[in-house]
């Protein structure tokens, strides 16, 4: 049976691997000249891959660690306990903790109380109880739960530079989902201790193309899709830039405004459903420093002056022991096309946020900069808004032998490479069921 997979990141790599050691003869296809998708790197110097936009581990991302082991990798993970700052009012201080919650200025006694209990109770949600929260906003309930205080400190700038004018519309699920995630990495004294891959996501992104390749894979870059073919009411083949590919089945694992035009002559509730998801990009300036800005892996930023979520200083959690030493920043922003931002020239956007840097630590100077890079991806965060789950498209698709996965897929748990994992497994098993094959044990 010949399964033609369309995109060649963390979703598409699992689906191609599962399918071809069931005996699927697989294809592959990518637009881009190398694979991984939103989990791909980049090579920071000769011979040293870093991923495009960071990317750390946590001990319940059970698909992930599960392949690892599978792909005869594990022994490349490393887990560390990281620490986690504050920049607010002009000041950065260690924010995390106990002791640091409790001797933060910006709380009163009774708000420094109320913020752990509820930091607790997201911890301890059990992970299948959240419809609760699907029709509520974040806004309302993190307000509820943390106070007004709580949520001025900390959550007001994370979810309204994460989501910008979306951020009245998200779900608390979502929310939730997202501090449910970390807090279960934390320590019995609330240490955040997270995992990394030597190498880097790259390691895995490789672990999975040389598996399938092994398993009879056949992946193909710089190979564009550019429609599907059908015959009575089924996928007959894929039309790329390359030419013709016959299927039995075909998955599509690319963000849905880029594949809606594959689906242009399909009609139907599912189709214009697809058509109506929401989505906001993702940019990351990324800086090579000549010295440690921090001792924070993740500073959260709570300042007007400064339009940054956050500070992610990666090599505090993967110490990347071929930089010498040197320290590497990520800095992300969540934007939609027309803000200013996504169009500024990267020299400009690296100028601008040294600014930041320097509002954050005095000291710092851009001669600190060895190197920097920008990265924009479109498409990149779905708008989980309140109410969504009734809106989440299957992974079956109305053609029967039509299969599609995507980050909407995951609600109200966000976009991370064990999910993206998740995805390509069940998307896979579908299809098996759908072409009758049964996976050799």
């Amino acid at each position: 049976m010949r399964v033609v997979i369309i995109g060649g990141g963390i979703a598409g790599l699992v689906a191609a691997y599962e399918l071809s050691i069931a005996g699927a003869k697989v294809t592959l296809i990518e637009r881009d000249d190398r694979l991984g998708g939103l989990a791909g790197s980049f090579a920071v110097e000769p011979g040293v891959e870093i991923e495009r936009y960071y990317h750390f581990i946590c001990k319940h991302d059970r698909e992930y660690l599960a392949m690892l082991d599978t792909l005869g990798i594990r022994d490349r993970l490393r887990w560390a306990t990281t620490a986690m700052g504050l920049f607010h009012n002009g000041m950065l201080r260690p924010f995390g903790d106990p002791v640091s919650l409790f001797t933060h200025p910006g709380l009163s006694p009774a708000d420094k109380v109320r913020f752990a209990v509820a930091t607790v109770r997201a911890k301890l949600r059990r992970a299948d109880d959240w419809s609760a929260l699907e029709n509520r906003t974040a806004i309302d309930w993190l307000v509820e739960s943390y106070g007004t205080a709580g949520y001025d400190l900390l959550y007001r700038s994370l979810l309204e530079k994460k989501f910008r004018q979306f951020a009245p519309r998200i779900s608390a699920a979502w929310m939730w989902a997202r501090l449910n995630r970390v807090g279960n990495s934390r320590t019995i004294t609330q240490r955040e201790r997270v995992g990394y891959l030597v190498g880097g996501s790259q390691a895995y992104v490789d672990a999975l193309a040389a598996a399938a390749r092994s398993a009879g894979a056949e992946i193909r870059l710089g190979t564009r899709a550019l429609g599907l073919i059908q015959e009575g009411g089924r996928v007959a083949a894929v039309r790329s830039n390359e030419g013709v590919l016959a299927a039995d089945a075909a998955l599509v694992t690319v963000p849905i405004p880029h594949s809606v035009a594959l689906f242009a002559e399909l009609d139907g509730n599912y189709f214009a459903n697809l058509r109506s998801l929401e989505y906001i990009n993702v940019l990351a300036v990324v800086l090579r420093l000549s010295r440690r800005f921090t001792r924070y892996f993740w500073t959260n930023v709570s300042d007007l002056r400064i339009d940054l979520p956050g500070v992610i200083e990666f090599t505090n959690l993967n110490p990347c022991p071929e930089l010498g030493g040197d320290a590497v920043l990520y800095m992300p922003q969540y934007l939609p096309s027309e803000h200013p931002f996504w169009s500024t020239g990267d020299d400009d956007l690296v100028r601008l946020f040294c600014q930041y840097l320097a509002l954050i630590r005095p000291e710092f100077s851009p001669d600190w900069v060895r190197r920097s890079w920008v990265f924009r991806s479109r498409y990149a965060q779905p708008i989980c808004e309140t109410g969504f789950s009734r809106r989440i498209p299957s992974i079956d698709t109305p053609i029967p032998n039509l299969f599609l996965t995507d980050s909407y897929q995951l609600h109200p748990h966000d976009r991370t490479i064990s999910n993206s994992t998740y995805l390509g497994q069940e998307a896979s098993r579908r299809i098996l069921a759908s072409l009758r094959l049964a996976r050799p044990r």
